[in-house]
């Protein structure tokens, strides 16, 4: 149920996905839902049967973010400025320990398989494939158009749906897709994704958001917002806690990241395992303005509207100290706008997949305060955004050396993957247990100084 709360609406639930679990009837206990399925066979050791329940439905398609790339076998490792890595489209049925997601034909795009799902009697269509350990996003097709499988007209597994559907009831932004935990199997994948799965121990909760924001164009004069607290937040704890704010890409809203970005799982099971602090983490929604020069009407609404919503609600830190901003693509833009125009306001900078924007200059008060956080650059080494993407930005490669240059010391994370939420999936564990909130970083340079 939405509660009010001054001018906000809030909705409670636990955070979580698929997990692997199903009664022997084979359905979940939502209905048919995906059903992981171990099978200690090759090649990966799991398979997961899809099932969606149409039975007037002519012809119903399953989209999944499971093409892979093998990067011991592509024939240039890095994206770089004259060359875009290609990658193969394996199929689940071809994978290999080392494989890693990636979209097919390499893009900034979802490119992902689509398959016909086979009818039963039943009425439910159902399609098997294996797959690794990991988090996997997909949704499906019922009677498109020809072969017109783009995300218009996807829609979610209706027995899996994303965590603001409480007893059938939307409450806040729908999403259009579905994610499903996989194990891993030892013998076959050996890399142990289960960080991102449902913990075994105490659980945070999710919140949906609607505040005050004038001038704010869609929605009219206001936002949105989505809120995890930790397990065991204590309103009343005597140490405020700090606030991790956290920005969704292109084309995505308030609910990127807490779906396909599987973060409440990942955030739960760090906690859990006292790799971080707890923490209260804010998903804005970055869109809707009118047009502004580096986003700044969405970064003015964030300081002077969310912080003192956020901090006036929940039992968070004041403390610039105790801020940390980080985004993918369209959102690691914003986290650099924010980290050259607003550098006060966080200790802590995360860009995955972007870079700075073209004719960027460092006066030298800015040098000085930049100095004085904590900044982190990650992305994949196959993203075609690497070389700076149309007049957007420059690419994370060259921000690194253009803030390295400067004297701003930066940690970085560039791992093998496309513009692929499996790649920011790792980053924000990485960001989190190894910058966020920890004690500023020092270049070998200055050392003993």
């Amino acid at each position: 149920m939405a509660l009010t709360v001054g001018s906000a609406s809030l909705l409670g639930s636990t955070a979580g996905v698929a997990t692997a679990s199903a009664p022997e009837d084979g359905r979940t206990k939502d209905g048919y839902g995906p059903l992981v399925r171990h099978t200690g066979k090759a090649p990966t050791g799991y398979e997961v049967t899809f099932r969606y329940h149409a039975p007037s439905a002519t012809r119903v398609q399953l989209k999944g973010e499971w093409y892979f790339e093998r990067p011991s076998e592509l024939p240039q490792r890095l994206t770089g400025p004259d060359y875009t890595v290609p990658t193969p489209g394996l199929l689940p049925a071809q994978w290999r320990p080392g494989d890693v997601p990636a979209s097919h034909p390499n893009s900034t795009s979802p490119n992902f398989p689509v398959v016909d799902m086979a009818k039963g009697r039943d009425g439910v269509w159902t399609h098997t494939t294996p797959l690794p350990g990991g988090v996997f996003t997909y949704g499906f097709f019922i009677d498109a158009d020809a072969d017109d499988t783009t995300t218009t007209g996807q829609v979610p597994d209706p027995a899996n749906p994303a965590w603001n559907v409480v007893d059938g009831v939307l409450h806040g932004r729908a999403v259009d897709r579905s994610q499903v935990y996989v194990p891993s199997d030892p013998r076959f994948d050996p890399v142990d994704l289960s960080w991102q799965g449902p913990t075994d121990g105490p659980r945070g909760k999710l919140r949906y958001v609607t505040y005050s924001s004038p001038g704010h164009v869609t929605p009219a004069d206001e936002n949105y917002l989505v809120i995890y607290t930790p397990p065991g937040y204590d309103p009343k704890r005597s140490k405020p806690y700090p606030t991790f704010y956290l920005s969704h890409g292109g084309g995505e809203d308030e609910m990127g990241w807490s779906t396909q970005g599987d973060m409440a799982n990942i955030l739960d099971n760090l906690v859990n395992g006292g790799e971080i602090e707890p923490m209260v983490v804010v998903m804005p929604n970055a869109t809707g303005y009118a047009a502004s020069t580096a986003e700044q009407l969405h970064r003015t609404d964030l300081i002077e509207r969310v912080f003192p919503w956020v901090e006036a609600h929940y039992n968070v830190s004041a403390s610039a100290s105790d801020r940390a901003y980080s985004g993918l693509s369209a959102g690691g833009m914003r986290t650099s706008y924010l980290l050259l125009n607003n550098t006060e306001q966080f200790g802590y900078y995360g860009i995955m997949s972007a870079g700075l924007p073209p004719g960027t200059t460092f006066s030298d008060d800015l040098v000085t305060a930049m100095k004085k956080v904590s900044v982190y650059v990650g992305g994949g080494w196959q993203d075609p955004v690497n070389p700076g993407f149309s007049t957007i930005h420059r690419g994370p490669f060259r921000a690194v050396r253009d803030l390295t240059a400067a004297g701003v010391h930066v940690q970085t994370a560039f791992i093998d993957g496309g513009h692929e939420w499996h790649v920011w999936r790792l980053l924000l564990r990485d960001f989190l247990t190894r910058v966020a909130f920890l004690p500023a970083s020092t270049a070998p340079a200055d050392w003993g100084a």
